[in-house]
C-alpha cells in the first residue's frame, strides 16, 4: 500500500488527504494518507501529523513514500513551483490520484503527482500536466492541453480545446468558454465567465471576465 504525504497546511492538503482515506475506506484503494510535511511549528493539522520539514523530504523519498504538493494559491505562483522543483523528488515518488466517484476518460493523460476528486469529470484527449489539482464537481472537457501545477477550484467548468498554461489558478464556479487560450500564471476569479484570451500573469473577474490586475503576490511561506 502506497504511504502518501502532502506537502502543505491546512486547506486543500487536509480535503485531498481525508478523500485518499475515504476511497481507501469505502473503496479499497491501495494507498493511505499518512501525514503532511510543513515548515511551521506545528506538531499536527486537523488531527494528521506533521512528519517533518520540506528538508526531510529526502529521508521519505528513501523510504519509498508517495508526495503530492498542495501549495498553491492566486499569486506567487512561479516561486511555488521553483519550490516544489527544488525538492527534487523523483517523478516515481509523485502520487496521482483520481477519487473512484470522479470521471476520467480512458482517453485522458494525467501526469504525475496530478489530484482528481470527487464528482469532477474530465473528457476525452485532454492533457494535463504534473501536480495539477482538479477539485470537487469540477467539470473539464475534451482535448484540452493544460500544463503542469495548475489549480481548478471546486465546480470550476472548462469547455474543449483550452490552452492552459503553467500555473493557472481557476477559482470557484468560474466558467471557461472553449478554444481560448489562459497565459501562464494567471488567474480566473470566483464565478468569473471567461470568453477572451489571458494573457500572462494577469487576474481576470467578472462576467463578462475582465483584466482586473497583474498577478504579482510573492510568496509567503
Amino acid at each position: 500500500m502506497d504511504k502518501v504525504i502532502i506537502i502543505g497546511g491546512s486547506g486543500a492538503s487536509i480535503v485531498i488527504g481525508e478523500a485518499i482515506n475515504h476511497a481507501k475506506n469505502k473503496f479499497n484503494l491501495e494507498a493511505e494518507f499518512v501525514g503532511l510535511l510543513n515548515d511551521a511549528e506545528d506538531e499536527e493539522i486537523r488531527g494528521f501529523p506533521v512528519l517533518g520539514k520540506l528538508s526531510d523530504v529526502s529521508k521519505f523519498v528513501a523510504q519509498g513514500c508517495k508526495f503530492l504538493f498542495t501549495i498553491y494559491k492566486m499569486g506567487g505562483q512561479p516561486e511555488r513551483i521553483e519550490l516544489f522543483r527544488s525538492l527534487n523528488i523523483p517523478e516515481e515518488n509523485l502520487f496521482t490520484f483520481v477519487h473512484p466517484l470522479a470521471f476520467v476518460s480512458p482517453s485522458v493523460h494525467l501526469s504525475p503527482g496530478c489530484v482528481v476528486m470527487p464528482n469532477a469529470s474530465i473528457s476525452s484527449g485532454t492533457k494535463l500536466g504534473h501536480c495539477s489539482l482538479v477539485m470537487s464537481n469540477t467539470s473539464i472537457g475534451h482535448d484540452n492541453d493544460i500544463k503542469e501545477h495548475c489549480f481548478f477550484t471546486a465546480n470550476s467548468c472548462l469547455g474543449s480545446y483550452l490552452s492552459i498554461g503553467i500555473g493557472v489558478w481557476v477559482g470557484m464556479n468560474a466558467t471557461l468558454r472553449g478554444k481560448q487560450t489562459v497565459g501562464n500564471y494567471s488567474a480566473i476569479g470566483i464565478g468569473s465567465v471567461l470568453v477572451k484570451d489571458v494573457p500572462e500573469n494577469q487576474l481576470w473577474l467578472g462576467n463578462p471576465a475582465k483584466f482586473h490586475k497583474n498577478v504579482s503576490e510573492k510568496i509567503t511561506m
